[in-house]
């Protein structure tokens, strides 16, 4: 889990509340359990970027405007991503950085209004939902991946280990490794 700490946001990326419900702890739990899932399908025969997951991970929500309900919210983290670009840590060739776009703006979509659901998207709608613990809204039904269906326990475990946390991304990627 210590490579993780690389994909670090900054707080003034956030157009919210970097410490919200939707903030740094969010995108630390978001990023393990992407992470994981990924590294799961990848071992399956799963052909899928794994950097363009661990971005995505930490970027899906940077646009929201509240922690409350916020449509469009991803399609405007999309939209930063991209306006941001040659700021951001990273750099990615245009078709991974075309995933990263694309799962950003569909990670809030109805699977059913999703022309392609990529195994990256796959990956953060799975991993996004494992963090609905947070606001006890985690409907296992809606997981995609055997994997995810695995974590719901862990997911709590790792929610309640960290929520309180002064620094929630470091609290979650040091207590990731004892529960994922």
């Amino acid at each position: 889990m210590n490579d993780l700490a690389k994909y670090r946001p900054s707080p003034s990326w956030f157009a919210h509340n970097p410490y919200g419900i939707h903030g740094m702890g969010h995108a630390a739990r978001v990023l393990v359990w992407a992470d994981l899932i990924g590294r799961q399908l990848q071992s399956g025969g799963i052909s899928l970027s794994l950097e363009a997951v661990r971005w995505v991970a930490v970027l899906h929500d940077v646009a929201r405007l509240s922690d409350g309900w916020d449509s469009g919210h991803g399609a405007r983290s999309a939209d930063w991503v991209a306006k941001n670009r040659g700021a951001l840590p990273f750099t990615l060739p245009d078709d991974l950085f075309e995933r990263v776009l694309l799962c950003c703006r569909s990670h809030e979509t109805s699977d059913r209004d999703i022309p392609v659901m990529t195994p990256e998207l796959i990956c953060i709608k799975d991993a996004d939902g494992l963090d609905r613990v947070r606001i006890n809204d985690l409907d296992p039904s809606f997981l995609r991946t055997k994997t995810a269906l695995t974590l719901v326990d862990q997911a709590w475990n790792l929610y309640r280990a960290t929520e309180s946390a002064d620094h929630p991304w470091e609290a979650v990627l040091q207590a990731a490794p004892s529960l994922a």
